[in-house]
This record gives structure tokens, C-alpha cells and sequence, in this order.
């Protein structure tokens, strides 16, 4: 593989070690962790680097995604001491987009069995909106017999008729090939995409939350992922095309400055939130063309603030529109969480109070050990949350895993494990 550091071992990971590839537009993270059998997860090496190769959240040049990725899995695996040849990589754009779905099945005389349960899940799964689609996540929401609502695991009962809804995620078959092609030039098998929204959620949520009801917003660089979680599964899940790297180029288009002095501006300046003394604080620019020691510019602290706002208000009032139809809005229930790079900005917080007239808190990723300082940074949820999704595929807990599509049409014989709803 030109330009790749890694070259394939020929040999598995031990069995319970599982890495997660986190590729954004800003960077892209690697964690490797091993599963020690009795219910704890552990980090054993990490990495990031600058992402190369995307663009709001999109590939645009396969060759730099796979070279990038094949760096930051080979730094992960020296300090891991731990190769791997397979990644969970998640997905944050490719217009994300999720559908419920329900089956019926007719019942005869005798208990409901695990043959009545599969063909229920197989008749949904036939129903899922795909078109030119692939499926990522396929989610038993729950199961009800003759109208009785609320079963978590039919079987055994009996009735005349049994009755599934699911949730399926999805994303256009183009984009996950795209993803594909790009991980396996770093010489890297695709154990599953999953939904950075989604991901996001495992790693940030009480049980609490997911069970009551709760929206993730997960601001990254190049989009912003949504997932609803409801009765302890995911139950909507969405992204925009909009994040933080959108609010960088603003700013450089806004106050004519180059795009790496906005970043800059925006990580010790920049807040969603005016104040009394923007108008008098003056912020150093550096013109367009000119070299850090050159020329400087000044500017009041309301116009950044200004253009940051404008922008935040954008991304909160579409995930406003997002979750506002009337059953979305019932299952989110009152908590929102925000995470994600972005999630840092001063202000974000009260800026969306005032947009989605909700009180939000900022979720750090947790639930596995040897994060260290990832714990407190945001920006790791996803990559931390994919590890706690292989988790649940390779215990089937809590609550069972969730079929995921996204490697091979043979992982639906999998369906058999799906009898309960997926927390």
C-alpha cells in the first residue's frame, strides 16, 4: 500500500481485544481495549493525529484516509503491544438517517417460540426503507401479543397475534463503500460502521437517561450526529451536514484570516454567548498572506462572538426541526446531552437552553477503565463509545447485541440472538 506504515500481521487480535477508528474531519483517534471476560473493559493504547483526506465529514481522498488511518492504528498498536487487523469505525455524515418499522406475525395454538420471534424480526427487516441504502443498525424496540405492549421477550406466551417494531439505521451504500475501501488501504478489516450518534450515547449516558428518555447532540468538526434514546434503546438517529469546522471557516471568511489563526480564535476567544465588554476587548488578527510575525490587525471581541453565535444558533435549530415531530419529541422526554469537540465552546451550554428549551449538561466519555485524561475531553466520546458497542456484540449485554449490517448480508443470521429489545 503506497505511502502506509502498517503492513498486515496475518494474525488476529486475542480474543476480547477490539479497536475503534474514530475518523473525523479535524482527527482521527485509534483505541485499543481488551475485554477481561468479567465485565470490565480496559484501554490498552491510544492515538490521534490530524485528520487527512475529509472534508465535513466526507472523504475525499481514499489514499490520505487510509495512510492516515494506517499511522494512527500503528502508534495505537505499539502502545497497546497488541496488532490488530479489524476496526469498528464509525460514521457521522452520509446524510445518516433512521426509519421504525413494524411486523406482524399470526399466531397459532401453541406458546409463542424463538421460530414465531425470527420471523417476525426477518419480515421487518424485509421492511426496512432502504433503497440504494445499507443498513447499519437494525433495533428491536419491543415486542406486544394481541395489543399487550411493553414485552420484552415473547415467548412462552400466547395469543393470536404478535407484533414487533424496530428501529433501522441507515446510510447510503456509496458512503460505506467509500469507508470501506479507505480503512482496508491501511491493510484493516471493517468489523462494523457504527452510528457516531449512537456511539456517542453509549459512552456518555446514565442508564437513567436512556431509559427516561434523552438527545445526544454530538458536535464533531464536520457534522453533528443526533441520537434519541429511549425505554434503554436508541430510538431516532440522524446527522447534519453542519459542525464545527463550519464555524472556523467563518470566522477566516468573517474577519479575513487565515483558516488555522480562526481555529485559534475561536479555542481562546470565541463564545456563543455576547457580554458586556466584547465591545471594548480587542482581538489580534492576522491578515490573509501574512506570516505569524507579520502585520497584525485588530478587531472587537463581538464580532467573533457574533459570527460563532450566528452559526451555533444554525446547528441548534435544526436539531431543533430534527426531533420535532410529535413522537420523537415524547420519546426524547426533557434531557439533552451535548458532546463532541464543539461541545467545548463557551456558552454552548445556555445557547442551547435558549434554542431547544431544554437544559443540556456536556457529557465526558466513561464506562471503560484506563481512559485517563480522555475521560474529560469530549471529543473521545465516540471513539470510547464504539468500544462499549463491541462490548455488547461480543457479550450480547445488557440487553442483548444489535444487529448490525454494515460488514456482510450474512451477519442477518444473527437475528436468532435478537429476542430481546437492544438497550
Amino acid at each position: 500500500m503506497k505511502g502506509a506504515l502498517r503492513t498486515f500481521s496475518g494474525r488476529k487480535a486475542g480474543s476480547g481485544v477490539f479497536a475503534a477508528l474514530d475518523i473525523g474531519t479535524a482527527k482521527t483517534v485509534c483505541l485499543i481495549a481488551r475485554f477481561d471476560g468479567q465485565g470490565q473493559m480496559r484501554v490498552l493504547g491510544s492515538a490521534t493525529q490530524a485528520s487527512q483526506g475529509m472534508r465535513n465529514a466526507a472523504i475525499i481522498d481514499i489514499a490520505a484516509v487510509g495512510h492516515c488511518a494506517g499511522m494512527v492504528v500503528q502508534a495505537a498498536e505499539n502502545q497497546a503491544r497488541q496488532k490488530v487487523d479489524s476496526v469498528f469505525v464509525n460514521l457521522s455524515a452520509g446524510q445518516i438517517q433512521s426509519d421504525r418499522v413494524q411486523a406482524s406475525v399470526p399466531l397459532t395454538d401453541r406458546a409463542i417460540g424463538t421460530a414465531e420471534v425470527t420471523e417476525a424480526l426477518s419480515i421487518a427487516r424485509g421492511r426496512a426503507p432502504l433503497d440504494g441504502r445499507g443498513l447499519l443498525h437494525f433495533v428491536p424496540l419491543g415486542y406486544s401479543v394481541d395489543g399487550a405492549k411493553g414485552i420484552s421477550d415473547p415467548r412462552g406466551l400466547f395469543g393470536s397475534l404478535l407484533e414487533l417494531e424496530t428501529l433501522t439505521i441507515s446510510a447510503p451504500e456509496g458512503v460505506l463503500r467509500t469507508l470501506r475501501t479507505a480503512v482496508g488501504r491501511a491493510h484493516l478489516e471493517v468489523d462494523e460502521v457504527v452510528a457516531a450518534g449512537y456511539a456517542a450515547g453509549l459512552s456518555v449516558l446514565h442508564q437513567d437517561e436512556r431509559d427516561l428518555g434523552v438527545t445526544v447532540i454530538d458536535m464533531g468538526a464536520g457534522s453533528t450526529s443526533i441520537a434519541v434514546f429511549s425505554e434503554g434503546a436508541p430510538v431516532y438517529s440522524v446527522s447534519i451536514p453542519l459542525g464545527g469546522s463550519h464555524i472556523t471557516s467563518d470566522i477566516a471568511r468573517g474577519l479575513s484570516t487565515p483558516l488555522s489563526y480562526a481555529e485559534r480564535l475561536k479555542t481562546l476567544h470565541g463564545s456563543c454567548l455576547p457580554s458586556a465588554d466584547d465591545d471594548r476587548d480587542m482581538i489580534e488578527l492576522q491578515p490573509i498572506g501574512e506570516s505569524e510575525e507579520g502585520e497584525t490587525m485588530q478587531a472587537p471581541r463581538s464580532l467573533l462572538v457574533r459570527i460563532i453565535r450566528a452559526r451555533m444558533e444554525e446547528i441548534f435549530e435544526m436539531v431543533r426541526q430534527g426531533i420535532g415531530s410529535s413522537d420523537v419529541r415524547r420519546l426524547a422526554g426533557g434531557a439533552v446531552v451535548l458532546t463532541g469537540g464543539a461541545a467545548q465552546l463557551h456558552g454552548v451550554a445556555d445557547l442551547a437552553t435558549q434554542v431547544l428549551d431544554k437544559r443540556p449538561r456536556i457529557g465526558r466519555p466513561g464506562g471503560i477503565a484506563g481512559l485517563g485524561d480522555l475521560a474529560e475531553q469530549p471529543e473521545f466520546a465516540t471513539a470510547v463509545g464504539m468500544l462499549l458497542y463491541a462490548q455488547r456484540q461480543f457479550t450480547g449485554g445488557p440487553g442483548g447485541p444489535v444487529l448490525n449490517l454494515s460488514k456482510s448480508p450474512g451477519m442477518f443470521g444473527r437475528l436468532s440472538s435478537l429476542l430481546k429489545p437492544g438497550r
